[in-house]
């Protein structure tokens, strides 16, 4: 018995070790393997570990571009165009292109199609325009939707009038749409503006279209802000009928023209905004957001100009149309917009008078810190007279809710001690990027942003990923003016854009980070342009 089974192990040996000859680095062994494996779930097995095995190179592109073409099975052609993907090779266009399909909408040809159609944005060549613009007309929305996202890496000019044919048409998905939109976005042709600003309003029942259509507008630049100027003044006749004839608000453009112009921080529109500072409207909710859109562009563009007019409505009662203002004012920077700061310190409810005197603290210096050191004494007082009126979370302990209070101010003042200690020294407010207290780290952000320098543009873009998100917006607001300031804080801050695109896909549907990153990924797009 023993010695039946020493030959039974020996012919089992004998018979597997066939299937090992060969090397593993050499296209001919994962051939011959790719030929032995008679199901197409087989031959995908192989596809996938030659993919992980780490032997994958340029030498194999031969023999996987033949067996493309030679494939018939389209989920086996979809497993070899992800291999050949991997490799991002010049010479993999023809092949990849020959192995579409784009009249055939079953579900496994439409596998092989969107994965052609993903490698081939992904390989950079523009000569593969032609066929995905193909694909737009293939009945399978997922095959249309990597296409047009192909068409946008690839920035095709071709495409522009069908991707602006499927953006506009409500017989789209509604996904689909907003992917041509952010598509037209990356290629940049003044022939989608006309398009993307109706979109700008355009709604269907659950779906708004503002988000993808106002990043288009800032990726096209000077012609979209052009636009965006006649609209918002009222001189563009063909969209003040399209208005008239869909219902849309004639505010609408007033108030989202003003934030994209402020993103594009087109000068141009500085006299509009400064006027919508007293936009008037019977709608008071209307009103005041043309006034709140107004007032943020004008911050985002330095507009020193605007420091009085916006100053003057410091005071609004509403703690969240203060903090507008009041963040436009920061953002403004200097000393001049202080007395009305200060003023809008002691009135309101708590969490009106703590966005000014946070204010303060962004643009104080030592002459302001003795304010907050009263405003800390005065808090307990004023809680226990707010519980007392108005009730609310932490009212069930006046006294304790006030301290707690006082506590915040005190560490807003604390900014002062680091703006005391740096003045106006670059170089230690770039030491304060790393400090413990988010205030600081945001004050810092905004003063080297402000001074333009590019010597720390690379540590301004290494905070990015910053967890407190006003400290976030701060940086990404701070290098966003360094960048359009300076040639070489560019350059400085784009060795950071594979890390910014780590983490925006990363954060991607986080809530806490949504409109953040929202300025984040228009800084990214600046960079991968600069």
């Amino acid at each position: 018995m023993p010695r039946c089974l020493a030959a039974l192990s020996v012919m089992l040996v004998l018979a597997v070790l066939p299937g090992c000859k060969g090397d593993p680095k050499t296209p001919e062994y994962w051939e011959k393997r790719l030929s032995g494996a008679k199901r197409a779930d087989g031959r995908i097995q192989v596809v996938e570990s030659l993919r992980t095995s780490g032997n994958l190179q340029e030498g194999f592109l031969p023999m996987l571009h033949a067996r493309l073409a030679a494939e018939k099975k389209p989920e086996v052609k979809a497993a070899l165009a992800r291999a050949i993907g991997d490799l991002k090779s010049p010479t993999s266009l023809e092949p990849l292109q020959a192995a579409l399909d784009p009249s055939s909408a079953d579900s496994e040809t439409a596998l092989a199609n969107k994965e052609l159609a993903a490698v081939l944005g992904r390989l950079g060549d523009p000569k593969a325009a032609p066929a995905l613009v193909g694909l737009l007309r293939n009945r399978d929305n997922y095959t249309r939707v990597e296409a047009v996202q192909a068409l946008g890496l690839l920035r095709a000019p071709q495409a522009v009038e069908p991707l602006v044919q499927i953006a506009s048409s409500d017989d789209n998905e509604t996904f689909l749409q907003k992917k041509a939109i952010e598509a037209l976005g990356r290629i940049g042709d003044a022939k989608a503006v006309p398009m993307l600003m109706r979109m700008l309003t355009k709604e269907r029942p659950g779906t708004s279209y503002y988000a993808e259509s106002a990043l288009a507008l800032y990726q096209v630049g000077t012609p979209a802000a052009d636009a965006l100027l006649a609209a918002m003044e009222g001189r563009d006749a063909e969209l003040k009928t399209w208005v008239q004839q869909h219902g849309v608000h004639p505010a609408s453009y007033a108030m989202k023209g003003a934030q994209i112009l402020g993103y594009l921080k087109d000068r141009r529109a500085e006299a509009s905004l400064l006027k919508q500072l007293s936009f008037t409207d019977s709608n008071a909710q209307v009103q005041v957001l043309v006034r709140m859109q107004s007032a943020e562009a004008l911050g985002r563009m330095r507009a020193t100009a605007a420091v009085r007019p916006i100053a003057a409505l410091a005071s609004e009662e509403d703690p969240m149309v203060r903090a507008a203002y009041v963040r436009a004012l920061v953002l403004l920077g200097g000393r001049d917009a202080l007395p009305a700061l200060e003023k809008a310190a002691g009135q309101g409810d708590w969490y009106a008078r703590e966005v000014a005197m946070r204010a303060v603290a962004m643009l104080g210096n030592a002459q302001e810190q003795p304010l907050f050191t009263k405003w800390a004494q005065s808090e307990p007082a004023l809680a226990a007279k707010e519980c007392q009126e108005y009730g609310g979370d932490g009212c069930d302990n006046p006294e304790a809710l006030g301290l707690k209070r006082g506590e915040t101010i005190l560490r807003y003042g604390k900014v002062l001690e680091a703006a005391k200690a740096c003045s106006a020294d670059p170089g230690c407010w770039a030491q304060k990027l790393g400090d413990k207290e988010p205030r600081i780290v945001e004050r810092a952000a905004l003063e080297l942003g402000r001074t333009g320098n590019p010597q720390h543009a690379a540590a301004m873009a290494g905070r990015l990923s910053e967890k407190d998100p006003e400290t976030r917006a701060a940086l990404v607001q701070a290098l966003d003016w360094m960048v359009g300031d300076s040639k070489e804080s560019a350059a400085k801050a784009r060795e950071a854009l594979p890390k910014i695109e780590a983490q925006l896909a990363d954060e991607k549907g986080n809530r806490t980070f949504a409109d953040v990153n929202e300025d984040l990924r228009r800084l990214a797009f600046r960079l991968e342009r600069a």
